[in-house]
């Protein structure tokens, strides 16, 4: 799995159906559906982080991480390409190490 793929299955969006996403200067996620030219696909603005079966795989993918892999997956989220950064831990509660 890329570090790409990661992040995204962090964030719980499927890496079957979306090949990259971006947050927006006006706090929106956007998405690349696999084979789409952009980021068309709206995700919307994020919600707090809550308990529940998404948050329960988002940890069960973290822990299955190397320390290299983690260090990776926040390294692309702080300069993604495109979009602004991601802020994976206040937005979907992924663990800052």
């Amino acid at each position: 799995m890329t570090t790409r793929e990661t992040m995204l299955k962090l964030m719980s969006l499927p890496v079957s159906r979306f090949d990259g996403v971006v947050y927006t200067s006006d706090g929106c996620y956007i998405a690349k559906a696999i084979g789409d030219c952009g980021y068309n696909a709206f995700l919307g603005k994020p919600q707090p982080v809550h308990n529940g079966p998404g948050r329960d795989q988002m940890l069960e993918t973290w822990a299955g991480l190397t320390p290299t892999e983690r260090k990776a997956v926040h390294v692309l989220a702080a300069a993604p390409g495109d979009g602004s950064p991601i802020p994976l831990s206040k937005h979907f509660g992924v663990p800052s190490s």
